[in-house]
């Protein structure tokens, strides 16, 4: 049996008959990926009512020598204080450091606004 193909007259002059990638399936979108923000999410008990929230805080992201990190834990361990609040006291310690020694302008007190240099 001889297979005959269509020549360039027997073509129909618009695309109807062909149905090329009709039956394709649409792949499914995917979410983006959702990263724990909330107390909940995070599988903590919610805070309790009437409970202040803390100071605000920025996120801030360094890289630290391990014996820095060894050092922050040492003196977790010693203090009882975590890693956040070991961080906050060393740069506010350092700070003053830096103030007293003249490296650093003193900080304005409350209230007061910092006079404008030009």
């Amino acid at each position: 049996m001889t297979q005959r193909t269509r020549t360039a007259t027997e073509l129909p002059d618009d695309d109807e008959d062909i149905n090329v990638g009709d039956d394709v399936k649409q792949p499914k979108k995917r979410r983006a990926a959702v990263t724990p923000n909330s107390r909940k999410q995070l599988g903590r008990p919610e805070r309790r009512r009437g409970r202040k929230p803390g100071p605000t805080r920025v996120m801030m992201n360094v890289r630290v020598l391990l014996e820095t990190d060894d050092l922050v834990t040492e003196i977790g361990e010693e203090t009882g204080m975590g890693p956040q609040d070991v961080t906050d006291a060393a740069i506010a310690h350092y700070a003053a450091h830096l103030r007293r020694t003249g490296k650093l302008p003193k900080a304005p007190k409350a209230g007061q606004e910092q006079p404008e240099t030009s």
